[in-house]
């Protein structure tokens, strides 16, 4: 009697065991996977600036004076030979007297090298000299250099006084005209400002800067392993950062032998940073083609990627499913409770997607996660 009661409460707690097992066990997860497709890996080299002018002038006058009106204005197009802005002529007493005096001394001077010469010339006209006579020769050099001496004082006692003149046929006036089609990009002075002329010899006034605005480049940095990829006539793509969906595309045209950190150090003395990696080397992007809707400013802040290798219709995986440990890559693929490590071979990588080369094949499922027990380090 014991014994049947000793099996069948061992029945009963067995059964029980074995229902509380398969009714409570938690189901067993799939591991997440990715696949192994085809596609196109584009290595990129990045460079962070701007978007300027490919030329720019800067206006100046070429007389002194104060700023009397001012034409046309920041953001403006205007064409070659426009009137910009108006200097009105401020001499000083001491300026003013001595154009007066000077003009007066060179007009006395005509005055009596061409008594000089008439003399000569009467004495020529009646035989007693000859036309290779020295002090004939000598008196019509004095006179010729008198001469342009009275007409230089006059032209600048013009200048202080109307603010225009002629000088070897060419006016020079009070009005600044545009030297180029094109837009204002900086007004520099305002109604009122003194203005010193470029013929001053102290720093002369910069008015306005302005540029052809349909020929732009864009101009920026990469850093110093970037800059041992990449040569000129490499395509690059540019993103603007106020038109971050427009595509603009150019070629990259110019890269410096100097680091823009050895430029700074050259140009102010300081730099802003003492590491060794915090260098940069400039570059330039042009031939620009951007759609015809948009608008590209001067100054704009953007980023080039520039193209330096691509790989098309190759075996491509996400990077993050890439582990590496030394110098060998691997990838982990589901092998029931414990995952298989498989070498592979890298190629090309964009940063997001890396080409396989050998060791996968296409379609092959990879896991999407970096488990506990791998001992790799994923990259």
């Amino acid at each position: 009697m014991k014994k049947w009661l000793f099996l069948l409460i061992l029945i009963v707690v067995v059964g029980a065991g074995l229902w509380g097992y398969f009714h409570f066990r938690q189901p067993v997860q799939a591991l997440p996977t990715v696949a192994v497709t085809k596609g196109t890996i584009v290595e990129q080299a990045q460079a962070v600036g701007y978007i300027k002018p490919q030329h720019s002038n800067t206006i100046k006058s070429q007389v002194d004076g104060i700023v009397g009106k001012i034409f046309h204005y920041e953001g403006e197009f205007v064409k070659k030979g426009t009137p910009l802005i108006e200097i009105s002529p401020t001499p000083s007493p001491e300026e003013y007297a001595s154009a007066y005096q000077a003009l007066n001394d060179a007009t006395s001077r005509t005055n009596n090298a061409k008594n000089d010469l008439d003399r000569y010339e009467r004495a020529l006209k009646l035989g007693l000299i000859s036309k290779d006579y020295t002090d004939y020769i000598a008196a019509k050099r004095t006179y010729q250099t008198d001469r342009f001496s009275q007409i230089l004082a006059a032209q600048k006692l013009a200048l202080l006084e109307k603010g225009k003149t002629t000088v070897a046929g060419k006016a020079i006036a009070n009005i600044v005209t545009s030297p180029i089609d094109g837009f204002i990009l900086n007004r520099l002075v305002d109604v009122g400002d003194s203005v010193i002329s470029i013929s001053s010899a102290q720093s002369s006034t910069a008015l306005f800067t302005m540029a052809n605005m349909s020929d732009l480049k864009f101009e920026g940095t990469v850093d110093e392993i970037d800059a041992s990829k990449i040569k000129d006539g490499m395509a690059a793509t540019i993103t603007v950062g106020a038109l971050s969906d427009q595509k603009i595309t150019g070629v990259l045209t110019r890269i410096s032998l100097q680091s823009d950190k050895e430029n700074q150090a050259q140009g102010a003395g300081t730099v802003d940073s003492d590491s060794p990696f915090n260098i940069g080397f400039k570059v330039e992007v042009t031939q620009l083609k951007a759609p015809t809707n948009i608008l590209l400013r001067s100054g704009y802040s953007a980023t080039a990627n520039i193209n330096i290798k691509t790989a098309k219709d190759v075996l491509v995986l996400p990077a993050r499913v890439i582990h590496f440990q030394g110098d060998k890559s691997y990838v982990l693929l589901p092998n029931g409770k414990e995952p298989k490590e498989q070498p592979i071979t890298v190629g090309l990588s964009d940063g997001m997607n890396v080409e396989v080369t050998s060791g996968l094949s296409l379609g092959q499922k990879v896991l999407d996660q970096e488990l506990p027990s791998s001992n790799g380090n994923n990259h």
